[in-house]
């Protein structure tokens, strides 16, 4: 069985206050997977899926609330071919979006 990680409160945060600056005050024509894991990835954070493999996917809806584990980079390892990150037990990313009459999408979006 693979060590449990924790994502350190100093980058938590770090990560959390870049992806409000990114958010903050603006709405989407589309929700920005891209720029939100661009945020992480540049912290050598990666989102994922159920089987601790790196999210990969689309989003659909007019409301709705996804929350991604994150994994640090670094805890990659291969099993059964596969490439899976060992999920932190104290870290995921919450995403929430709204479609406006508009067509843009309101975001919230934090890292717990």
């Amino acid at each position: 069985m693979k060590k449990k990680e924790t994502l350190k409160v100093a980058l938590r945060k770090k990560v959390g206050k870049e992806i409000i600056k990114f958010t903050s005050g603006i709405y989407f024509k589309d929700i920005p997977l891209k720029g939100l894991f661009n945020i992480l990835k540049k912290h050598g954070l990666v989102p994922l899926q159920e089987d601790d493999t790196e999210w990969s996917g689309m989003l659909s809806g007019d409301a709705e609330t996804v929350i991604f584990p994150l994994a640090s980079k670094d805890s990659e390892y291969t099993d059964n071919g596969a490439t899976r990150y060992i999920p932190f037990t104290n870290a995921a990313l919450y995403l929430q979006w709204y479609k406006m009459q508009s067509g843009k999408y309101e975001i919230t979006t934090y890292v717990s």
